[in-house]
């Protein structure tokens, strides 16, 4: 029986390669978060907003921390400043995701978009559409002993 050579086997290497990879989920803002990483949230105004001078935002832990994690970061704000894409569609980067985060899903819980000269205006509750919580994850866990004794000398 013969084999194929070695030029036929960089040939099938080279074509398959792509295609597994094409194959693999892309990582969205639900998978695959930890300490250090960022992701870009889009935004998308029903009217044109042309003088958007700043977006923020918090994404809140839902439930309570994870044992060893309570004293941990339970919050994820955007960073920096707004991208425009065009009057209707901006993005904003939230991150980076601290070290000490505590591990869970997180919820979108206010926008705040300020205007060129103008007020500010914040989107909550019934005024944010639906948002897929983010999760995040950290293997971390940090516990404090408690102190067990204090006293004061003259």
């Amino acid at each position: 029986m013969k084999y194929p050579g070695p030029l036929f086997l960089l040939l099938a290497l080279a074509i398959l390669c792509p295609v597994s990879k094409a194959q693999q989920s892309t990582m969205t803002t639900t998978t695959g978060l930890g300490p250090g990483n960022s992701f870009t949230m889009f935004i998308t105004f029903q009217n044109p907003m042309r003088n958007v001078q700043g977006i923020s935002c918090v994404f809140q832990l839902q439930g309570t921390a994870k044992p060893g994690q309570g004293d941990f970061v339970k919050t994820l704000t955007c960073s920096g400043g707004p991208i425009k894409d065009d009057d209707q569609h901006y993005r904003i980067k939230v991150g980076d995701i601290p070290q000490d985060i505590a591990a869970g899903d997180y919820k979108l819980v206010w926008i705040n978009v300020s205007l060129i000269g103008e007020a500010v205006h914040r989107y909550e509750g019934a005024d944010l559409p639906t948002l897929a919580a983010v999760s995040v994850s950290n293997p971390k866990r940090l516990e404090f002993s408690p102190i067990k004794n204090l006293e004061t000398k003259p």
